[in-house]
């Protein structure tokens, strides 16, 4: 039996186009996986799986996609082929989503991401045959292409707004409802103008009017701001008197639209105003009211009521932070509630309809109910909705014959005391006699609306002086010409379309509120760009920093306020889809010049779910877009992608791609945007004199480098319990990065790799926490996590927190932070910074950006994000340079399947930067004389090895102006780790890791070339197998990286060297100027001099062979430090260890070293040293040297207060007393020992002092004022 689905996809041209027609099939399989479970709140459900698609908690659908040539037509035909039975437990979750299964149903659309073209395939991969449910297996697509010789032409745009300069004065005003307004003398006067100055054929009003946007790319809207026709009352001299007034119609925020035979309300949901604009400019055309005469054709009806419609609904709550929709009463304390309703001159025999919108928190509704009743009379009663959050149900009813006082009743019955109902809104329809009231109303018939039809509208009431305006059109009222037959107000006009009409007293009208003037802009005039940052005119300068910085690299840029975009998009409005649709202006203009299409948005500001600021601590900076749903707080999502769905057939659908590279900076105030672009540009240009290189470097001036061989690591982070976050997350994308990107170094940090320990809070990784810390600050180009997690961390252990985070000082090695977890950057709640905020704002590092989650995200979803982000991430351009963090998420998140899920992963960072993967290729031409690729030999134990290799750009071309240092380390064999199974029911996962070092050291590049020596340690694997040589390099300018795996590593050289000496050690803290027992303060840098004649051993293979630090003797918890030593340039005989202790205890420390040479031989140096905080002035060590002394001496001090200028004062005096000599002198402080101060033994005179025993004091003073002095005899000899 074959069932078929036949979907016709039509472009249409401009041009006449010749086509070429080709018959394609393809058969798609369907690959189906065992159920899984998944758990909700104390629920669980099996759910169907499909292997690269993801439907849970959702509609089950099969999503394909296909790259196709850009500029075709097509049309398709879907054939099922097989399918097998599916299981009771399908049809179990597909009524528990109450989905109905019926014939095959699939649907195919064209959908455009920039210049690519794809076929989307839409599939409910269930069917029913003969009444039997079953699994689709595969279906065949047959399609014909048409390629057309020319597509479309850009799409027509105002060239200026008339907001444009020179266009007059401007002032902004708003209205909250719809209706007539008034503007008389005195508004004018308020709103700043010279009312004298000006002639009443001055005045226009411009607005659209239109409520919210459409969410929907391909309905209509206004372009820039339309015209109002208005009325003068008055003004007939040119002059604006006291007695003149200006009216006006106004549409309110919220648009009522024609629902089928009813009505029904777009609540916007980003403001409660609508906005628009008076207008002074004597050179501009007035536009006013006329009248429209009554019809000269035969009456078809008579019209004496009309459709009433009104809703009830506050929006105070929002039930998961999140989603369009809030709600308003809660039933709780109190479950039984009324609500009244006065229709005054309701028709007689009709009917009110009531649509009733609630949710609940109920897990199940037996024992549950909702009941709607009038005056004891049961309208509907059902059980309450059920979500695993919030379930939301919509109840419609009528009631007959009803009076013009209605009270509906709500009745809720729960099963539990917790659970909790809240109303979102009462909607009513009903028919009211055409009966004027209100002083203004408006009114409309569906009954009078048919082809032919004219209408006799007979208003009754209305008043001598009052009048009725047509306000079908929004933007042009019209005066209607009727007359009075006794108390009834006649018309006659054609009614074969809706026709909306307000009636009016003429007396009394509603008065608009007064906002300020406007600037002059024109954003519609600006030319094609590369970039464009939207921002708060809070953060313009910075914004204009950042903007400039990328100007240097060649992009053009835009920089725009907010505020200036909803004024030219949506009527000075708040409203996220102006955003999009001014974005979506460029895109459009460029349809015939592609390479002139935008690649990339920043929203430069904060944002939140709540655009109405009803919460408090609000950063309502730059509008979010929310999703209509707001029950369930994974489905409540918020996604900046949004505003790169620029397409015409384009809205929010899960099928529907980016177009252009999207990033948020989570900026609040000026501080914090200076340090955002301080963090960008310290990153861009591989460096700057933003940040000092060390904490104990003072001098600011020297600035500090960002290059670095953490260039080439990336960090894949594991959470525990569940195998899919290693064995199919984590272990495949490691494995494609290898077999597609060798030059990448990967560290794993498995949790289940480590031991866990119990604490009173819990279950811990202490050494899992401080492997992620060790790793954030010495560097990693991605540091990527995968598993549980939330707002304040990740993993139940708490392996990530917030005051680690915010711990971080890596600035100069800041990486791309990868968060595959649940809601660990909620940006837009603003009762709580979330972890992945910290990691953005830390003004000392963290993260230069992060693709992070701001909802909660299902496991499928996390791993096709993963596979589509390592396809991604290492590529290059046309012209080989490293992705903008932009590409790479705007291609990850098309390339990511087609749950909407995936919509929670955000870009929180700048989306023109480039990842900061060096730009030019390291290649080895020989290891010990043999080219690679014939190099036979083996790399022995204790064998030389000389490696020659040269820099060159990726074209092949020899870099021969290079000049700098290559950073080459190499590496053992991979080894294969298993995981502990810490917890119950945790599985054995087995992993390769390639991490032991051979070696990792510096060589000089001249000219391009490089060479490098080394002894291979003892301590290998001695098997035989490929190792690694991975390289890095810089000039200072550019960078390089490279690789090297048809190297063996194995076996032992019988030849080889042979001693018995240790290698030399000198160990200082900070800097080399330490003694021992000196001062530090509780974050020091541990510095390890080292030589040895053939070289250290850092493998980590051998046990008891780690370079190692113990502190204090807790020989328990050594320092492992084989990663933190690196060679000396151009000998690996010497080299240094550099390690950044984490906070210290004050007080005493003893620090133990020991470390291996390559033939096993150890050297081991103790030192003691004092930790203090630099609170409080403190010396301590104070000494003159030599000590005693004939001619000259030099007095020194250790001290608390690195980085000041201190005031030292030394006052020597003889035994009995007396001053004979003060020596002042300022010391600048770069460590915590100062400098030599030289005396030459004389006194304040000149005059040489007697020799004998003197006594000196030494005084410190800080520039805040902080004292310490110390007591300390000299001896002059003669």
């Amino acid at each position: 039996m074959y069932i078929k689905g036949l979907i016709c996809c039509i472009i249409f041209f401009l041009f006449s186009v010749n086509f070429v027609f080709s018959q394609t099939e393809e058969i798609i399989s369907i690959q189906w996986d065992e159920n899984r479970i998944l758990t909700e709140g104390n629920k669980s459900i099996s759910v169907p799986v499909i292997i690269g698609q993801d439907f849970i908690g959702q509609i089950p659908n099969y999503f394909w996609q296909k790259k196709v040539e850009s500029n075709i037509s097509f049309d398709v035909e879907a054939e099922l082929l097989s399918t097998i039975p599916a299981t009771d437990l399908d049809q179990l979750y597909l009524n528990s989503n109450y989905i109905d299964v019926n014939d095959f149903d699939a649907s195919v659309s064209l959908s455009n991401a920039r210049n690519e073209k794809y076929i989307v395939l839409n599939l409910m991969p269930f069917v029913r045959e003969n009444g039997l449910l079953k699994r689709i297996t595969a279906i065949k697509l047959k399609y014909s292409q048409a390629i057309p010789t020319d597509i479309s032409l850009e799409k027509d745009y105002v060239t200026n707004s008339v907001l444009k300069p020179g266009s007059g004065s401007w002032y902004k005003i708003s209205v909250s409802r719809d209706g007539i307004h008034k503007i008389d003398k005195y508004f004018l006067e308020s709103c700043g103008i010279d009312v004298a100055t000006i002639s009443p054929n001055d005045i226009n009003i411009y607005g659209n009017g239109s409520g919210r946007l459409p969410e929907d790319n391909s309905l209509p809207r206004v372009d820039d701001l339309a015209k109002n026709a208005i009325k003068i009352i008055g003004g007939d001299d040119g002059v604006f008197d006291d007695e003149d007034y200006i009216l006006f119609y106004a549409w309110g925020p919220h648009k009522w639209y024609q629902d089928l035979n009813s009505f029904n309300q777009d609540r916007n949901p980003y403001s409660d105003i609508s906005c628009y604009f008076i207008n002074i400019n004597s050179s501009d055309t007035p536009l006013r009211i006329n009248e429209i005469q009554n019809s000269n054709n035969p009456i078809t009806n008579v019209v004496n009521t009309y459709d009433y419609f009104s809703v009830y609904e506050k929006d105070n709550i929002s039930l998961v932070n999140g989603g369009q929709r809030w709600y308003g009463e809660l039933f709780d304390t109190d479950l039984y509630q009324s609500f009244n309703f006065y229709i005054p001159n309701i028709t007689s025999s009709t009917s009110v309809e009531f649509e009733v919108s609630i949710a609940s928190n109920c897990n199940t509704s037996i024992g549950t109910s909702q009941t709607y009743s009038i005056g004891g009379n049961t309208l509907l009663s059902s059980t309450l909705p059920v979500g695993s959050d919030f379930g939301r149900s919509v109840n419609t009813m009528n009631y007959n014959n009803p009076s013009d006082f209605i009270t509906l009743d709500i009745s809720i019955t729960r099963n539990t005391p917790d659970v909790l109902t809240y109303l979102d809104r009462i909607l009513l329809n009903t028919r009211r006699d055409l009966v004027f009231m209100d002083n203004q109303f408006r009114f409309r018939d569906l009954n009078s609306v048919g082809i032919g039809n004219v209408s006799q509208y007979s208003l009754s009431g209305l008043p001598n002086s009052g009048f009725v305006w047509e306000v079908t059109n929004r933007h042009i009222p019209n005066l209607i010409s009727g007359s009075f037959l006794g108390s009834d107000f006649i018309f006659e006009l054609d009614s074969d379309s809706l026709r909306s009409f307000v009636a009016s007293d003429g007396v009394n009208f509603f008065v608009p509120t007064i906002i300020g003037s406007v600037s002059f802009q024109n954003l519609h005039s600006l030319g094609p760009a590369d970039y464009l940052i939207i921002t708060h005119e809070n953060f313009i300068n910075q914004a204009n920093r950042l903007a400039s910085l990328h100007t240097e690299n060649g992009l053009t840029v835009h920089v725009v306020t907010a505020e200036q975009v909803y004024n030219e998009f949506s009527s000075g409005m708040l409203d996220a889809t102006a955003i999009r649709s001014f974005v979506k202006m460029f895109y459009d203009r460029s349809a015939l010049y592609p390479e002139d299409k935008p690649k990339y948005l920043l929203l430069f500001g904060d944002g939140t779910y709540d655009p109405k600021n009803r919460v408090a601590n609000n950063n309502n900076f730059i509008l979010t877009y929310q999703v209509e749903n707001s029950e369930n707080h994974i489905s409540a999502l918020v996604s900046d992608d949004y505003y790169g769905m620029l397409d015409d057939t384009e809205s929010f659908l899960a099928s529907d791609l980016l177009d252009i590279g999207i990033g948020r900076l989570l900026i609040s105030d000026n501080n914090m945007a200076k340090q955002q672009v301080d963090k960008i540009e310290h990153y861009m240009k591989n460096g700057s004199n933003l940040y000092s290189t060390t904490n104990t470097n003072c001098n600011s001036n020297n600035g500090s480098v960002t290059f670095g061989d953490w260039r080439t690591r990336y960090v894949q982070i594991a959470d525990d319990e569940e195998f899919q976050f290693i064995g199919e997350d984590c272990e495949a994308q490691y494995d494609s990065v290898t077999n597609n990107y060798p030059e990448m170094n990967c560290d794993k940090i498995y949790l289940d790799a480590f031991q866990q320990i119990s604490t009173a809070g819990g279950e811990r990784y202490p050494e899992v926490n401080k492997a992620i810390n060790d790793r954030i600050n010495r560097g990693a180009l991605i540091v990527n996590y995968v598993g549980h997690g939330g707002e304040v961390g990740v993993a139940e252990e708490r392996v990530i927190t917030v005051p680690q985070i915010q711990s971080w000082r890596n600035i100069d090695q800041m990486p791309l932070l990868v968060s595959a977890t649940c809601e660990f950057t909620k940006f837009d709640d603003p009762d709580r910074i979330s972890a992945g905020e910290w990691a953005s704002i830390n003004p000392y590092g963290a993260a230069i950006a992060l693709m992070t989650t701001t909802r909660s995200v299902y496991y499928e979803v996390n791993e096709a994000t993963g596979r589509a982000f390592y396809s991604n991430v290492f590529k290059r351009d046309n012209n080989f340079k490293p992705k903008t963090f932009g590409e790479i998420i705007m291609r990850t998140k098309n390339e990511a399947g087609f749950s909407n899920n995936k919509r929670s992963f955000t870009l929180i960072g700048d989306p023109a930067l480039r990842i900061a993967l060096p730009e030019m290729n390291i290649v080895t031409d020989s290891i010990n004389g043999f080219a690679p690729d014939i190099f036979v030999d083996t790399l022995k134990a204790l064998s030389k090895v000389i490696v020659k290799g040269h820099i060159e750009d990726f074209n092949g071309l020899l870099l021969n102006e290079f000049n700098g240092v290559v950073s080459p380390t190499v590496f053992d064999k991979p080894k294969i780790q298993t995981t502990l199974q810490n917890d119950p029911g945790a599985p054995l996962v087995n992993f390769e890791l390639q991490s032991n070092k051979l070696y990792r050291g510096k060589a000089s590049v001249i000219n391009g070339f490089f060479e490098f020596t080394f002894i291979v340690p003892k301590d290998i694997n001695y098997s035989i197998d490929y190792g690694k040589i991975s390289y890095y390099a810089d000039n200072g300018l550019i960078d390089a990286i490279g690789f090297e795996k048809s190297v063996y590593v194995g076996g032992i050289d019988e030849n080889g060297i042979n001693d018995n000496q240790g290698p030399q050690i000198d160990v200082f803290l900070n800097d080399e100027s330490f003694v021992n027992g000196g001062i530090t303060d509780e974050t020091p840098i541990l510095i390890v001099n080292l030589f040895d004649e053939n070289g250290i051993n850092a493998v980590g293979n051998g046990v008891g062979h780690d370079l190692v630090a113990i502190l204090d003797g807790e020989s328990a918890n050594p320092i492992i430090l084989n990663d933190y030593y690196s060679a000396a340039l151009d000998d690996y005989q010497s080299g240094e260890i550099r390690y950044n202790f984490s906070k210290l205890e004050v007080g005493e420390h003893n620090l133990s070293v020991k470390v291996w040479d390559v033939n096993n031989n150890s050297s081991e140096v103790d030192i003691n040293f004092l930790v203090q905080d630099k609170q409080e002035m403190s010396l301590a060590h104070v000494l003159n040297y030599p000590n005693p002394f004939t001619t000259s001496t030099e007095f020194y001090f250790e001290h608390n207060q690195v980085c000041s200028q201190l005031e030292a004062q030394i006052q020597i005096f003889t035994i009995s007393g007396k001053l004979v000599k003060t020596i002042n002198k300022y010391v600048n402080t770069e460590g915590f020992r100062s400098e030599g101060i030289p005396w030459d033994g004389k006194d304040d005179f000149g005059d040489q002092l007697a020799k004998g025993i003197y006594v000196y004091r030494l005084t410190v003073e800080t520039p805040n004022g902080e004292k310490d002095e110390k007591l300390e005899k000299l001896v002059i000899l003669k």
